[in-house]
């Protein structure tokens, strides 16, 4: 009886949630539409199939058939950054990737077995190391339920060598638990896994804990000796199995628990208690499942006949085959509901959805407002411009309206709705030049923002471009001012950033600050006399993962850098992006090399001269430095949350007096 099984990896990408039927429709919907970009559609259609793949393989099967028919008929550039899929090998790796699950959900094993082999091609032509490991382990597995084990043991080991090399905990965990289901010789089991063990409760891997202990559990009572040692060390495995199966509220574990300790009685010729824990787990699969586990239900039929209880031996039999009888009809009305929504599939895709044109419509209409940025950045800096101008004088027609008619109460309602969703609008205008979250999260994976502005609009704002070069450049700016006026200079100062670095292709960042302080000069009219200092402070990096350098460039505002326990602070220039009276002078840049798992914080002035606390001071920068290098070890996640509360903590009652952006980013 077969108690553990092997680790299968699958690779979902980022959607394993599922979909709406809409969003299914939607993607089926978008093939036929010329505008939308076919990698846009193969995305898409991915997206759907994989949101079916363990509900419906079948339909999925066919979901995937279509993506690759366009993959292979499209004569589009496939170059999508937002997609993170660069070339048409990306887009077929990921299809049969998927596709190979489906038929291993199916037990088509040969099929799915092509499909992977066909994956693991492409991911050694795009030398993809990770995606590859994901491939190979999943090869192995279908090796493994082949009877192709000595096929299925190379390649486990050798990934088991890779892990170790990049000290991938997760994967060697994984790598020897498969290695264990293969391997016969017990005390080689023995001694790996007491490792992985060990290797287990030092990274807190509890998820794997129960599969360690049953295996662990087994190989002792598979020793030849069977001695008192060999049985303490097994049931000291089993009660760790139930502990951890009990704590996880891990049904399947407490089955695969009162199989062992059944076996482990039945050895020690304690036929009572292995009859107690058989039944145990028969009755908790059946309540499950609906149906006893057939291995459990043979123990039981041995060990009633040991008993000579021949009656009830014969009983736990007939349910044994009344089970798998049960089992091979469910497979039939399985295969009946398979045919049923596959004809249903068939008949929807002969169908033009009426319903959902609104939506491509919609597409349509944001992929038109996406290319019309990209060709004139000039033109709508110049439409943001008279926006927020419009803005402007129409809050203060309609503060003087309000003035004349505060005896209609109604009417005063009304206009301070109508303020409202202006300064609303102009948040919506100001938040559409910031970068969006997904590209944020699709180019610096690890990587958080705090953005906090003190009012609706914000005069603080940030800013992410990635070049092919896989040059990644990333920046935090605090404008003159606050508010409105604040959000008018983030306008322009986002608007000479895609200028400057995406239009010109300036890469230097001490050059760009000095381009944009001229180009702010110039359109601010500032080379007059009496001219005001409107500009701003700002901070811009630009990271190269691959090489594990970032260059830095300043004005006023500084790069923090903390590798370990060492934190190092590289300063901007004493001077703004704007006018300064005085000689302009060249900004500085700074050349750093860094390390995985350093990280990189950029920020505006606004949260270290927060007051607060108990005796309203400022938080100051000296502790705004040190609670970044305590949270440093943190996860993107959990670091965003605690600069989040202690803020809140700090500020108390007291106004916010500033906007706030913080930026961390690790190097991965």
């Amino acid at each position: 009886m077969k108690k553990y099984s092997l680790l299968l990896i699958i690779n979902l990408l980022s959607y394993a949630n599922l979909l709406s039927q809409s969003a299914i429709d939607s993607a089926l919907n978008m093939m036929n539409v010329d505008s939308i970009h076919d990698s846009t559609k193969i995305w898409e259609l991915y997206k759907a199939a994989a949101s079916l793949s363990y509900e419906n393989p079948d339909s999925a099967i066919k979901l995937f058939d279509i993506g690759l028919r366009k993959i292979e008929s499209s004569n589009q550039i496939f170059e999508t950054d937002s997609i993170k899929r660069k070339n048409k090998n990306n887009f077929r790796g990921a299809y049969y990737n998927m596709k190979g699950i489906c038929f291993y959900l199916l037990k088509r094993k040969s099929e799915c077995i092509d499909m992977w082999l066909k994956t693991e091609k492409i991911a050694n032509r795009e030398n993809d190391t990770g995606y590859l490991l994901t491939i190979n382990n999943n090869i192995a597995i279908v090796y493994t339920e082949t009877g192709r084990e000595k096929e299925a043991l190379k390649i486990f080991t050798n990934q088991k060598k890779i892990f170790e090399a990049r000290k991938d905990t997760g994967g060697i965990i994984t790598s020897s638990v498969n290695i264990c289901t293969i391997i016969k010789d017990s005390d080689s089991i023995i001694q790996l896994m007491n490792s992985t063990l060990e290797l287990a409760i030092k990274s807190e891997d509890k998820n794997s804990f129960t599969n360690i202990y049953a295996i662990l559990s087994n190989a002792y009572l598979d020793t030849t000796s069977k001695n008192t040692f060999s049985f303490s060390k097994s049931k000291e495995c089993l009660d760790n199995l139930i502990h951890h199966a009990n704590k996880q509220k891990d049904n399947d574990s407490k089955i695969l628990y009162y199989a062992t300790v059944s076996d482990y009685y039945y050895l020690k010729q304690n036929y009572k208690l292995a009859l107690k824990n058989a039944y145990k787990g028969a009755e908790l699969s059946k309540k499950m499942t609906g149906l006893a586990s057939p291995e459990l239900l043979s123990r039981l039929y041995e060990i009633e006949k040991k008993f000579k209880n021949y009656k009830k031996a014969n009983t736990y039999l007939e349910e044994m085959i009344e089970n798998k009888d049960s089992l091979e009809k469910l497979s039939a009305k399985e295969d009946i509901a398979k045919y049923e929504s596959e004809k249903e599939f068939e008949i929807k895709q002969q169908l033009d959805s009426l319903k959902h044109l609104d939506e491509i419509r919609i597409q349509q209409a944001e992929n038109r407002v996406k290319d019309e940025e990209i060709k004139s950045q000039k033109k709508i800096q110049l439409v943001l411009f008279m926006g927020i101008i419009i803005v402007v004088f129409f809050l203060v027609f309609i503060y003087k309206q309000l003035a004349t008619t505060k005896k209609q109460k109604v009417v005063i309602e009304e206009k301070q709705q109508e303020i409202s969703d202006s300064i609303n609008y102009a948040k919506r205008i100001q938040d559409a030049m910031m970068t969006s979250s997904v590209y944020l999260k699709d180019t610096l994976p690890k990587s958080f923002i705090f953005f906090k502005p003190k009012d609706v609009v914000s005069g603080d704002f940030y800013w992410i471009y990635k070049d092919q070069e896989e040059n990644i450049f990333f920046t935090v700016a605090d404008c003159t001012g606050h508010g409105v006026p604040g959000a008018f200079m983030s306008m322009i100062g986002t608007s000479l950033l895609n200028e400057i670095i995406i239009e010109k292709g300036i890469k230097d960042t001490d050059k760009v600050l000095y381009e944009m302080r001229a180009q702010i000069i110039k359109s601010l009219g500032q080379e007059e006399e009496g001219a005001q200092k409107d500009g701003m402070d700002i901070s811009l990096c630009k990271l190269n993962m691959k090489k594990k350098t970032v260059e830095f460039s300043g004005a006023h505002n500084s790069l923090i850098h903390i590798s370990g326990e060492e934190l190092k602070t590289y300063r901007g220039d004493h001077q703004p992006v704007g006018l300064l009276l005085g000689d302009k002078k060249p900004f500085t840049k700074h050349k750093v090399k860094l390390k995985k798992d350093d990280m990189l914080y950029i920020y505006s002035d606004g949260y270290q001269d927060q007051f607060g606390g108990e005796r309203g001071k400022k938080y100051m920068a000296a502790k705004f430095k040190n609670q970044l290098l305590r949270i440093s070890s943190k996860d993107e996640k959990e670091q965003l949350k605690l600069l989040s509360n202690e803020f809140s903590s700090w500020i108390q009652d007291y106004e916010q007096i500033d906007d706030v952006c913080v930026m961390g980013v690790r190097i991965i």
